[in-house]
């Protein structure tokens, strides 16, 4: 029997079925509005928080915290790779935040942390951060309905994993009311960008997602792979995807957005 809820929460909603990869264009953004400067910490807390490593070089340490311990040795791996020294890794979600970690230069989380006592753990979060610096709320969403190679991909997913898949990867968006957030200042952004991926890369991708909730990974990689190569014989798969963000800091100003009234 088909899971209506995997797919109206995949198929219809946007979620991206693997892990991408963040555009540049928000790494620049986020350090043109809130005045990165080599100073002060960073605290990530990202299914795939290792794609901010990116952020090393702004701060003095950057802390990132994933629930996935398959995804977060890939991080660490990267890191060591690029001769990163200063970043830290933690296995967990938001229950690992804790006030003995100390205040942040800035925090960035994902949007479906934040889907349970929202209020609380956003006002949580504001403590933990410096006058100066602020938190960014954030999540990555496919654009338009999936292509036929996604569609052969979630195929082999719920066959697979079935009904877990729902319940582990929270859908969408959130639509924020800024004025309920716990910050004097808010601005939204929003980017699209177009990638082209090999079968190769995307099964790379959605094991990185996904093993944790099956262990027979070889299994599942030569599944992912015949079932791509059959909805897409070129092998080149194209997507299109949308990052929304919410900037909010309480001051100062920076001289880019309003007061909230």
């Amino acid at each position: 029997m088909t899971d209506i809820r995997l797919e109206q929460g995949l198929a219809e909603s946007g979620v991206p079925i693997g892990v991408p990869e963040l555009p540049e264009d928000f790494f620049e953004a986020v350090r043109r509005r809130f005045s990165l400067d080599e100073s002060g910490r960073m605290l990530v807390l990202w299914q795939g928080a290792g794609a901010f490593l990116p952020f090393a070089g702004d701060f003095e340490s950057i802390l990132l915290v994933d629930p996935e311990p398959g995804r977060l040795a890939e991080s660490m791996w990267g890191a060591e790779r690029l001769g990163i020294k200063n970043a830290i890794f933690l296995e967990g979600g938001r229950e690992v935040l804790h006030p003995r970690m100390g205040r942040f230069r800035l925090v960035i989380v994902q949007d479906p942390f934040l889907r349970k006592d929202r209020k609380r753990c956003l006002s949580f979060l504001a403590n933990m951060t410096k006058p100066e610096g602020g938190v960014v709320i954030a999540d990555v969403q496919r654009c338009g309905p999936p292509a036929d190679w996604q569609k052969a991909a979630l195929d082999v997913l719920r066959d697979r994993i079935g009904a877990e898949l729902s319940e582990s990867h929270p859908t969408g968006f959130t639509a924020w009311d800024e004025h309920s957030l716990p910050f004097r200042y808010t601005e939204t952004y929003s980017h699209h960008w177009s990638r082209k991926r090999t079968i190769g890369q995307a099964v790379t991708e959605i094991l990185s997602a996904w093993c944790a909730l099956f262990k027979e990974r070889t299994v599942l990689e030569e599944e992912l792979r015949a079932a791509l190569r059959k909805a897409e014989p070129s092998g080149v798969l194209e997507e299109i995807l949308r990052l929304n963000a919410i900037f909010a800091w309480n001051g100062p100003d920076h001289g880019f957005a309003g007061e909230r009234g």
